[in-house]
């Protein structure tokens, strides 16, 4: 008895080596891709913002064009292997979300420099 949940373990243990071993699982990319990318598109969207600042639907614009490169990059990520498409998968969904909480962080912004009390 004591022998086989030796094997369990050692085989659960390679495939964790396996697995951890792998960029997918690595969450600190992952998390500094997301952070980045939210980043640059914030900076992005400002720099529209303060050029043209009653139109407001340009501001949206780098945001749309990254969460459109993302739903693109899954899509790509199906035709690739395993581990390939998987850590192509994980990035398109971590530069979605930063580019969805971008959209949603631009009306705040665009509300704190309209009506921001002086």
């Amino acid at each position: 008895m004591k022998h086989k949940i030796n094997n369990i373990f050692t085989s659960l243990m390679g495939i964790y080596d396996i697995l951890v071993g792998k960029e997918v699982f690595k969450l600190n990319g992952i998390v500094l891709l997301s952070v980045s990318t939210f980043i640059i598109l914030m900076g992005a969207s400002y720099l529209i913002y303060k050029k043209y600042p009653y139109r407001q639907q340009l501001t949206y614009i780098p945001s749309g064009t990254t969460l459109l490169t993302s739903f693109i990059m899954i899509f790509i990520s199906f035709d690739l292997n395993r581990f390939d498409g998987l850590t192509m998968s994980a990035a398109s969904v971590a530069i979605g979300l930063a580019s969805l909480a971008a959209f949603m962080c631009l009306p705040l912004i665009d509300y704190y420099f309209r009506y921001r009390q002086h």
